[in-house]
């Protein structure tokens, strides 16, 4: 179980919350292993009611507001500069 949640009665409610079972934990190395050995530069997790597998489709916090796409990106080199 991987679930990402949004905490709702944080304040300022700018906090997310990572719950995991040891399942999820060996999921979440996994996938960032794909980034780690640049098989690729980004990873989707995603709840079941968003066509992945991934992720919790309940939040562990009932109060707490469920994250359904996680997507984790790698950056390499430079950092790029937008509007410039």
């Amino acid at each position: 179980m991987i679930s990402f949640e949004f905490k709702t009665d944080a304040i300022p409610p700018d906090e997310i919350e990572v719950w995991l079972d040891e399942e999820g934990l060996s999921s979440l190395l996994a996938q960032l292993r794909f980034l780690a050995d640049a098989k690729t530069e980004h990873i989707h997790l995603m709840s079941d009611s968003w066509g992945g597998n991934h992720l919790s489709s309940e939040p562990v916090d009932p109060k707490n507001t469920l994250i359904h796409h996680v997507k984790i990106l790698l950056r390499s080199g430079k950092p790029e500069i937008r509007g410039s």
